[in-house]
């Protein structure tokens, strides 16, 4: 007689660099999320993230779209991320990709900010890019640093 499949053990997931991501997240399934920005299944196998049908429709360039983990509570990836490795998010903030990459939600580029300062944020990525910089090249001290250099600059 055939038995289940069972996958990984917790210390297998724990010891290979994952967080669980909380089940009342994830329609009460096992997701599991890894330190290097990709999610695993119970069984271990690395998930692949998806886009809103509607998404694709308004925008097929994906320029404003966000991944999202669909059988797992239909939730943005960045989001579930950031619960597996730093709890939940706390009411009337948001969770900000500091290097600007929507695809990059590793838990090192993830932090809660303010609506206000997420915006702010933006404006100085975008600035880099237009004068030929790619913020993905800088480390996230060194994007964390200009962000408080411009905050300083503003409020002299």
């Amino acid at each position: 007689m055939p038995t289940a499949v069972s996958g990984p053990s917790r210390v297998w997931f724990l010891g290979h660099g994952c967080r669980p991501v909380p089940l009342e997240s994830t329609g009460r399934k096992v997701l599991w999320a890894h330190k290097d920005g990709y999610f695993l299944n119970a069984q271990g196998q690395k998930l692949i993230h998806t886009f809103s049908p509607a998404c694709q429709k308004r925008r097929p360039n994906m320029h404003s779209a966000y991944p999202k983990m669909r059988y797992y509570g239909s939730k943005l990836c960045h989001h579930l991320m950031y619960e597996a490795w730093y709890g939940a998010r706390t009411k009337g903030m948001e969770i900000d990709h500091i290097n600007g990459d929507k695809l990059d939600y590793r838990p090192s580029n993830l932090q809660e900010v303010t609506p206000a300062e997420n915006r702010r944020r933006a404006k100085i990525l975008r600035a880099m890019r237009a004068v030929g910089l790619d913020p993905r090249t800088y480390s996230r001290e060194e994007l964390l640093a200009i962000f408080q250099k411009y905050t300083i600059e503003e409020n002299v």
